[in-house]
């Protein structure tokens, strides 16, 4: 993948067609020949909440001003979002008169932009099926997911088009969404809904679109960036817009120009486009990257309509105990080695679970920073694990407890992608060798001391959406659940007790739980970010 944080990038196309490159603050160009539309292309992939980061970055009210900016310039803009946006997010997570949101806030935010189009990405199943149609259902724009198929109808998902087709000044633009088919798994989609290959369905949209008479097209993606170059290579489109890596990307691939961002719209991305009157054909393409600040003003009306929503905040805000150290929540860290947080996760839920042993998948750890010593507020406490899970327990054999543990490293690389299955722990500690092959790579665990025994039997705390089978630890999925000290706890209510007691305290530094060997120099590389 080629990654570059320079403002802007002009994309060479065939025909050494000629290019516009500008810095981020530069002049648009002059308005187009009369035999020229020029179409403009405003995009984000990836937000998770509307207001502005921890860092005073992004905020989708300074996104509204740039849009209004972008108007007034030219009639033909187009807003985009890349997918991921329902969950995983603070506010996603709360309650609101005793409902949670699950994403409605951000649907509600998109309305207020004016957004033109989404693509679904893999977190818009986060919640199940029904809230998803909930979500599109609220939604004053089209959902696009050519590749999410019903099973029983053999049709796209209720609420998603495959593609769409609007005029641009007498240029037919059209338009196909797809989503990884790694979300089948590492989300929750529902028993009827398959995420099928997206080569086919692309194949398939750009076809009918060009039927119904599409000149130019474009694909809204949420793939890994070498899936949107298999894409590129696998059907003829002229531009990919895509999301799901959190990195900003800029290449050419097949003749397709092919465009990522970073998350949370600390920039936005802006695609010129000069297009042929006649016959919708690309004469000129540029690209940059407009970084989102508080230089850039809020949109009154914007604000006006997320009103409603200035309670919630208040609440997030509010103090529910404090850390007497820093807490490691980089999610790429926590998945490819110990730390302190998830120790501490692990250990408070083992702890409020009475259990032997607790597993936490390092994927449900979400904050993606490194959270001070001090207090802690609802927000934060919401930021370390947004996702609904329920904590519970299991009865596992030392057997199922080291085939999890398998599980959990057995997509760890020295130059992959940290996996979500990576495991934090609670009452045992273990090693594996990465240069052994998957399946056999853990090569001791220790259970409060002791040799594992795979005869005996523990109480495992560990979340609902690993017991459930999923992130590939099947080994517990149709395992009974376990009384609990209370049934009704969640993850939150264990985290706030410690936080507000200090018991368990978080440690400084991480335990020594889980030992890696086989392993280049340095260990493992993780990812400055990542969710």
């Amino acid at each position: 993948m080629m990654t570059k944080t320079v403002s802007t990038w002009a994309v060479l196309l065939p025909l050494a067609l000629v290019l516009a490159t500008r810095s981020a603050g530069a002049a648009e160009p002059t308005t187009p020949p009369a035999d020229t539309v020029r179409l403009t292309i405003l995009h984000l992939n990836d937000v998770y909440q509307f207001q502005p980061t921890a860092q005073n970055r992004g905020g989708l009210s300074r996104v509204a001003t740039l849009k209004q900016q972008a108007l007034k310039e030219s009639p033909h803009v187009l807003t985009l979002l890349a997918g991921d946006t329902i969950s995983p997010s603070v506010e996603s997570s709360a309650e609101v008169a005793g409902e949670a949101l699950k994403g409605k806030q951000m649907i509600d935010a998109w309305n207020a932009l004016g957004l033109d189009y989404s693509t679904v990405g893999n977190h818009e199943f986060d919640f199940g099926d029904d809230v998803l149609r909930a979500r599109l259902q609220q939604s004053r724009f089209p959902w696009l997911g050519a590749n999410v198929m019903s099973v029983k109808s053999g049709q796209v998902f209720d609420g998603l088009k495959a593609w769409d087709l609007r005029d641009v000044g007498g240029v037919k633009v059209g338009i196909f969404g797809v989503v990884l088919p790694e979300t089948q798994t590492s989300s929750k989609p529902g028993k009827d809904t398959r995420i099928t290959p997206f080569c086919e369905a692309a194949k398939r949209s750009v076809e009918e679109l060009r039927a119904a008479g599409a000149q130019f097209v474009m694909g809204l993606t949420h793939l890994a960036v070498a899936q949107d170059r298999e894409l590129a290579k696998c059907v003829r489109v002229d531009l990919i817009i895509g999301g799901h890596d959190h990195d900003r990307v800029q290449e050419t691939v097949a003749g397709t120009p092919i465009f990522k961002l970073d998350e949370d719209a600390i920039d936005l991305g802006r695609v010129t486009l000069d297009l042929d009157a006649k016959t919708g054909a690309v004469k000129k393409l540029a690209w940059k990257v407009i970084p989102i600040t508080s230089k850039t003003p809020d949109d009154a009306a914007f604000n006006e309509q997320m009103k409603p929503y200035a309670p919630l905040l208040a609440t997030l805000a509010e103090r529910i105990g404090r850390s007497p150290v820093a807490l490691d929540a980089r999610s790429a860290q926590n998945r490819v080695g110990e730390t302190n947080l998830g120790s501490f996760l692990a250990d408070a839920f083992r702890e409020a679970m009475g259990a032997d042993v607790a597993l936490v998948n390092g994927g449900a750890i979400r904050a993606d920073r490194v959270l001070p010593a001090g207090k802690m507020t609802r927000r934060e406490l919401y930021s370390l694990m947004p996702y609904r899970n329920e904590l519970v327990v299991l009865q596992v054999t030392g057997a199922m407890l080291r085939a999890a543990l398998e599980n959990g490293v057995s997509l760890s690389s020295v130059d992959g992608k940290p996996p979500g299955r990576f495991p934090q722990v609670s009452g045992m500690r273990f090693t594996y060798d990465l240069s052994k092959k998957p399946g056999a790579r853990v090569t001791k665990v220790d259970v409060k001391g002791k040799p594992l025994d795979d005869a005996a039997v523990y109480r495992m705390a560990t979340l609902s959406f690993v017991a459930q089978g999923n992130d590939g630890y099947t080994m517990f999925k149709d395992l009974p659940l376990l009384p609990a000290p209370r049934e009704d706890l969640s993850p939150w209510d264990a985290l706030s007790h410690a936080f507000s007691t200090g018991k368990p305290a978080p440690r400084a530094k991480p335990q020594g739980r889980i030992a890696l060997i086989g392993a280049p120099p340095g260990g493992l590389h993780a990812p400055p970010s990542m969710k």
